[in-house]
């Protein structure tokens, strides 16, 4: 008798939820740490600070796992930040949101052909939707929607089978699981980032590795990777 097809897919390889570009490449970083910037001016009225400690405590559950060998740096505030491959990586807030509005967050990267990732942008919609940064209810908790996104900065896409994920692509209101990762997220991190590939940073500010934009073969915008509560991933044109 044949096996069921759940319990089939339920033996995926962890390289089976890693992103690919549009050449079919897995997406992935070829050094650490990974610097990013953040925008905390918003029209939804959240603290900055607190913001900021949010988004810092999101990228950070990437970063504080045994065995994974991702590490996220922040390189500190600056306002006017927006999207686009400019080797900036970005965290910021949209206030006019022109995407769908059932959409928290979106995170936007762009590769080399051979999966490479040299940018990511992330962007907040606070548009659309109403946000905490202490998980009260019926608000979208931030620090729980920005782990999520971390998550496809990295490479990592949706975790379908799993609720309990991370990686899972819809979260409830007022949800704050998916702040910590569950082992399913951890195991596809470390299949992807073995804790043996972590470099050390040294301390001479923001990595150089990003790519001169002349000397960069065929590179594209990729996915829009992101988000919770998603309707489809669409490829950037």
């Amino acid at each position: 008798m044949p096996l069921p097809l759940l319990f089939a897919v339920a033996l995926a390889a962890p390289g089976d939820t890693v992103l690919r570009n549009s050449a079919g490449s897995l997406l992935h970083w070829d050094s650490m740490p990974i610097s990013y910037q953040a925008d905390t001016e918003n029209s939804a009225g959240l603290d900055q600070e607190s913001a900021l400690s949010a988004i810092v405590s999101a990228s950070g559950a990437w970063t504080e796992v045994q065995g994974v060998g991702v590490d996220y740096r922040f390189r500190g505030t600056q306002t006017g930040l927006h999207g686009g491959y400019d080797q900036q990586n970005v965290v910021f807030f949209v206030d006019e949101w022109g995407g769908s509005a059932d959409l928290l967050a979106l995170t936007s990267t762009w590769s080399t052909d051979d999966g490479t990732i040299k940018d990511f942008d992330m962007a907040v919609n606070v548009d659309n939707h109403d946000w905490s940064l202490a998980g009260e209810p019926g608000l979208d908790d931030l620090q729980n929607a920005l782990t999520h996104e971390f998550g496809h900065a990295l490479g990592l896409g949706h975790d379908e089978l799993h609720h309990e994920a991370t990686m899972y692509p819809t979260a409830g209101v007022g949800e704050v699981d998916k702040r910590d990762l569950s082992q399913y997220d951890v195991d596809v991190a470390a299949w992807l980032y073995p804790a043996s590939e972590a470099s050390e940073d040294s301390g001479a500010g923001p990595p150089s590795s990003g790519c001169d934009a002349v000397g960069l073969p065929s590179l594209g915008a990729v996915l829009p990777a992101a988000l919770l509560l998603f309707r489809r991933r669409k490829e950037v044109p």
